[in-house]
């Protein structure tokens, strides 16, 4: 009878360590998997991350530029505006118009080569802030005349060609800068800002109220040709 108590109590102590060990099984193989899939996961949101970065940035740099652009192109309208009113009140002298810079046509004219405003010239680009403070300027502006036509006696201005290019601040100090419009193209980096004007206007300027006006446009329009040169014989 006692062996068979004792053989009853060895059999139930086997079958509960072969359960514990069940269990202690189960529990690590669900543990392992658990693991498994949390690396599988950390894999597929790095994959998912490094796919849609580039993107990302790409679109942010390219939006700032838009945006810039569009600002400059308030600024050189803004020029624009400024002198036409100037213009239009009939009261102003040449040292109150833009820079003259010849005869030639204005997307001819050469691209700013100082940025400081200290004496007026047409190779001048002066700093210009959206807030109106005079340190860490957004842009650099560079406003000129060409083929400037004058009237009336005294004579004074009253058409005239107007080129204005607002440069990014980026631009002050670099060589080899342009004339033509910077391209708003997709870019993760400053795009061709640096040496690119953000905005190109050239406009003609008249002056309206007088009566000559319109005699004056048309011989703005079409200027007398050069008289020709005497050969000799």
């Amino acid at each position: 009878m006692l062996l068979r108590i004792r053989h009853s109590h060895h059999v139930r102590k086997v079958k509960t360590d072969v359960k514990l060990q069940k269990l202690v099984t189960k529990e690590l193989l669900e543990e392992g998997f658990t693991i498994i899939e949390s690396l599988m996961a950390i894999v597929v949101i790095t994959v998912v991350i490094i796919a849609i970065t580039p993107p990302i940035f790409l679109a942010v740099a390219t939006r700032y530029q838009n945006q810039k652009a569009q600002q400059a192109m308030q600024v050189a309208q803004r020029q624009v505006d400024q002198v036409r009113v100037l213009i239009e009140k009939g009261n102003y002298t040449d040292s109150n118009l833009p820079p003259n810079a010849g005869t030639g046509q204005a997307d001819a004219v050469a691209a700013p080569t100082s940025f400081t405003c200290t004496t007026p010239a047409s190779s001048n680009a002066c700093p210009f802030n959206l807030n109106g403070g005079s340190t860490n300027p957004d842009f650099y502006v560079q406003t000129y005349r060409t083929q400037t036509q004058t009237a009336g006696n005294p004579a004074q201005t009253v058409a005239f060609y107007m080129g204005v290019r607002v440069y990014s601040a980026l631009a002050n100090g670099q060589l080899g800068l342009q004339t033509t419009q910077a391209s708003l193209k997709f870019t993760t980096g400053q795009g061709s800002q640096r040496k690119y004007p953000l905005a190109v206007i050239y406009t003609p300027v008249v002056r309206s109220d007088i009566k000559d006006s319109l005699t004056n446009y048309k011989n703005f329009l079409t200027p007398a040709s050069p008289s020709p040169t005497p050969t000799s014989t």
